[in-house]
């Protein structure tokens, strides 16, 4: 609890003596969940970014493992998605004729960003945080003072204006196309 306690107010010597005590249990309780050594490393090192980036906030009444693990176990989490929805598009690519992909990809990507410079400034800032920085709906409300409601009204309505304006500009490229 000294520990936490010293690090909460910036002390640099109460990180790494942290970091000392729980960087190598911390690796191999992610490796036995991941089974990837790679990852293991990579959730270590973003777990302890994160927690000196969150220092000030917090609790001292919890076990400073407890506070790491469950951490460690969030970043976890985030990576396999992050992961997964990587294999998926590349998967996708590998499926379809690959020059027909990155048009389409460019396309698309060129739309999605005429989308959100149409997004109110705070909606388009949410939106950016969640889809292209990975931040959880938590993290995003603590970063921008507002709350997870507001985060999670703010990605919905940004996705269903994508969705809305995606579909207006694929019939028209079909209309288009088919001249």
């Amino acid at each position: 609890m000294e520990h936490l306690s010293d690090l909460k107010s910036g002390n640099i010597t109460a990180f790494q003596h942290l970091y000392a005590l729980y960087n190598k249990k911390l690796y191999f309780f992610i490796l036995k969940k991941s089974g990837s050594a790679y990852m293991a490393e990579e959730v270590v090192q973003l777990t302890f970014i994160r927690l000196w980036n969150k220092r000030k906030s917090i609790p001292l009444e919890v076990p400073a493992y407890t506070i790491i693990s469950r951490m460690a176990y969030t970043i976890l989490i985030d990576q396999i998605r992050k992961e997964a929805v990587n294999q998926k598009l590349l998967n996708k690519v590998e499926v379809n004729d690959q020059t027909d992909n990155i048009t389409e990809y460019t396309n698309t990507l060129a739309a999605i960003e005429y989308v959100l410079e149409l997004m109110a400034p705070m909606r388009k800032k949410v939106f950016k945080l969640s889809r292209f920085d990975g931040f959880s709906h938590k993290e995003i409300a603590e970063k921008l003072s507002i709350s997870p409601k507001t985060v999670e009204y703010h990605v919905s309505k940004a996705i269903k204006q994508i969705k809305a304006v995606l579909s207006s500009f694929w019939i028209a490229l079909i209309y288009i196309l088919q001249k």
